[in-house]
């Protein structure tokens, strides 16, 4: 799930609160042949153990550290896992009817890795004891933790995504300075870490300060000025082996990175070792 579409989803949409319950199961303990509730939107929130949870017929192997969105009216099936009791909530809200087509997220199953939080358990517990107790007040509570439990969901899974973009991000650093000499480029790099080009690009953007492309071209630049500095190599010689089949290409990308033509650095290279 795109963190973002889901901030836009519950930033816009007039959700409101409905209920929340508990429930318990033994390890190995079924249940089939329910469907979630009809008209309103859940989240369920693991509490203790781990259970695979399926809707449409689609599992999520959950324990805490998660939360799974389902729609109303979905088939559910769950299966407790390992050997500890199972224990989740199940937090039920709704949108307008109206609103049902202009937010297709409230209708559909998804994860959201938001990793362990107290904060979250703790919103969950007191949002539990608000909703049994009578009065207005009481009423008026249970909106107030519903959409701080919503805030506490999305900020840990927006954390919880750049972090993981930060590891990945690192990795692909890892991967361009072990692979700049060959013909690489964005499109690849992107490829090979499972991320849509765009999307790489912000992350490394983010990451880094400079889009990948321009990151690229920099550290290519800089390895050939250490072979045109150090090795005897041709200027044809230290394109390909910074990656440029093209030597013309590489000479033109050189000179406006270095204000330089290779062949003009590494003059003015010999002539500067002779003084040291």
């Amino acid at each position: 799930m795109d963190i973002k579409h889901l901030i836009d989803y519950y930033a816009h949409a007039s959700v409101s609160f409905t209920d929340v319950f508990t429930n318990k199961m033994e390890p190995g303990q079924v249940d089939t042949g329910r469907t979630t509730a009809p008209g309103k939107c859940g989240l369920v929130v693991p509490l203790a153990g781990s259970a695979i949870f399926s809707f449409n017929g689609i599992p999520y192997v959950m324990e805490p550290g998660m939360v799974v969105h389902a729609g109303p009216q979905m088939p559910i099936e769950i299966k407790v896992s390992g050997d500890k009791v199972w224990e989740y909530a199940v937090v039920h809200y709704n949108i307008p009817q109206k609103e049902v087509s202009l937010y297709p997220l409230a209708a559909q199953h998804f994860l959201i890795h938001t990793g362990y939080h107290t904060k979250i358990i703790d919103y969950v517990q007191q949002l539990i004891e608000s909703h049994s107790l009578p009065g207005n007040m009481s009423i008026f509570k249970a909106k107030t933790l519903f959409m701080n439990l919503l805030e506490a969901i999305l900020v840990s899974a927006k954390v919880k995504v750049l972090d993981t973009a930060s590891d990945q991000m690192e990795q692909a650093l890892q991967y361009i300075h072990e692979n700049y000499a060959t013909q690489l480029s964005v499109s690849k790099i992107a490829e090979e870490f499972g991320v849509e080009r765009r999307r790489f690009a912000y992350l490394f953007e983010q990451h880094t300060g400079m889009n990948p492309s321009a990151y690229l071209t920099e550290y290519r630049i800089r390895r050939a000025k250490d072979l045109l500095q150090y090795d005897d190599a041709t200027v044809a010689e230290t394109a390909e082996c910074v990656g440029y089949a093209d030597c013309f290409y590489f000479s033109r990308v050189f000179k406006k990175c270095t204000g330089a033509s290779p062949t003009a650095y590494r003059k003015k290279m010999l002539e500067e070792a002779k003084y040291v």
